[in-house]
């Protein structure tokens, strides 16, 4: 399922490796954070402000991918 994207973007770290990890070679290249330099924030258990707070997060760092090309 990878292998047919342009790109795979993972939310935090720990998915990241875990995408390296099952991913073959030619997959590598694809796989990045949604956030270059650091994870989305987990709001699970938390309260709607949370939530809030990470959507806009979400939302704002969409720029960095849509309309872009594949790296």
């Amino acid at each position: 399922m990878l292998g047919w994207a342009d790109t795979v973007l993972a939310m935090d770290a720990s998915v990241l490796e875990v995408l390296r990890e099952i991913a073959a070679d030619d997959v590598q290249p694809k796989l990045r954070l949604y956030l270059d330099d650091r994870d989305v924030p987990d709001p699970m258990g938390e309260d709607q402000a949370a939530f809030n707070a990470c959507a806009v997060v979400i939302e704002a760092a969409t720029a960095l991918h849509v309309g872009q090309p594949p790296p």
